[in-house]
């Protein structure tokens, strides 16, 4: 049928028993990917909104010579709310282009312009997010559903949408943009429609650095699909071009293709083994756990503190760790070496002070962990309570934090 997938369905109203234990059905309408995703995000909006109404605010500073949305309490409180921290930054450079802040240039370029196209505003920029969250939605689950069948293609959809930073995909910020991005790449190289998969590859790298990444599950499925025919392999290539194009405008605007790699300086980053990383972000972790559950403390006023984050960024990495461990033999070599890579990305690139800076949302690119959460969840039912009972309040409190600009990640 045109509206229906090979994965689970049911006719019952969309409850939690339902969302937890999918039925035995092989098929599941188009309508029911939708509820999922339209109910999740509708579950971080609701949860904004209130905690923007009645919780204290920080006080975020923004980029230079711009000014966080203003309006109506009504508008910033559904609405304003999501251009906080980074989306700040992509507003900015949606209205005012880089206009010479070397900083402004590790914020890739493809997001804002996306917002200019959609009138530079705060709507512009939502309305992007959620569609391409939509797709990033649709393209996971025909990809799992493909290559490890539909019931992990459910559990990796719920894992996604309900993950607790996957409000981001709400809000002002790129990663909605290159999940949907990167999984349509992977789904057409992995059907054979390199021409297809090439473009979107490459439109990844001037979304994120993440993107080029990518090269390696490309070289993988053109080695398994197409040895024999090598003048194919040419399509793994495709990442590159996106980032040499983003360095190439670089070179005519500041005079230095690594502009956006030095301005990681400005948040501390700098190269160290990753065990070292997890052993700085475990120290760092020790000191400050009680303030990471100290609500007076999370929600303090003024200029919002860092460090309480450091307890959710060591614990976040080592459920990652976990996930990519236990799924080495569950998941298809491409993807899981994906994962891999882009989990090493933020542990191999720690900040000053806050060694895992990012750690939950920077998950969000490294996709492959919501597969393998479901198939995790797939094959133990114990898990998917866990998951929500544990994942859901985490949400709820990271959303809570970033409606009222104060620091998650």
């Amino acid at each position: 049928m045109a509206n229906e997938l090979n994965f689970p369905t049911t006719n019952m109203p969309v409850t939690s028993d339902v969302v937890l234990r999918p039925q035995s059905s092989t098929t599941v309408r188009i309508r029911s990917i939708v509820w999922l995703i339209v109910l999740s995000r509708l579950f971080f909006m609701e949860v904004a909104t209130l905690a923007y109404l009645y919780l204290p605010h920080a006080w975020v500073e923004a980029p230079p010579g711009t000014l966080p949305p203003t309006g109506s309490l009504a508008y910033r409180a559904i609405l304003g709310l999501w251009v906080h921290w980074d989306g700040l930054w992509y507003y900015s450079i949606a209205n005012f282009g880089y206009a010479g802040r070397a900083t402004a240039t590790a914020f890739f370029p493809l997001y804002p312009l996306a917002i200019r196209l959609f009138g530079s505003g705060v709507i512009g920029g939502l309305v992007v997010s959620w569609a391409s969250f939509a797709l990033a939605m649709w393209f996971l689950i025909r990809l799992v559903s493909q290559e490890l069948g539909p019931k992990a293609a459910w559990y990796s959809g719920l894992a996604m949408a309900f993950f607790p930073t996957a409000f981001y995909a709400n809000a002002v910020y790129s990663e909605s943009l290159f999940l949907a991005l990167a999984l349509s790449a992977l789904y057409y190289a992995r059907n054979r429609r390199y021409w297809l998969a090439g473009p979107l590859a490459a439109l990844t790298t001037l979304v994120s650095i993440y993107g080029g990444i990518l090269t390696i599950p490309l070289v993988l499925l053109l080695w398994t699909q197409e040895r024999p025919h090598w003048k194919k392999f040419f399509h793994a290539l495709w990442p590159s071009a996106g980032l040499v194009a983003y360095m190439a405008f670089l070179v005519t605007k500041f005079g230095d293709p690594l502009v956006f790699e030095h301005a990681q300086s400005n948040w501390g980053r700098h190269f160290e083994l990753m065990w070292n990383t997890l052993w700085s972000g475990w120290v760092v972790t020790e000191h400050v756990w009680r303030s990471a559950i100290n609500p007076v403390v999370l929600f303090q006023t003024g200029l919002p503190s860092l460090r309480p984050s450091n307890f959710y960024d060591l614990l976040f990495a080592m459920v990652a760790i976990v996930v990519a461990i236990f799924t080495v033999k569950r998941m298809p070599l491409y993807l899981w070496l994906y994962m891999v890579l882009a989990l090493m990305v933020p542990l191999s690139y720690p900040a000053a002070g806050t060694p895992l800076m990012s750690m939950p949302r920077l998950i969000l690119e490294a996709f492959p962990v919501f597969i393998g959460l479901g198939v995790l969840m797939q094959e133990r039912q114990w898990l998917r309570w866990v998951y929500f009972v544990v994942g859901l309040p985490i949400g709820i409190l990271f959303v809570s934090l970033f409606a009222t600009a104060h620091w998650v990640a």
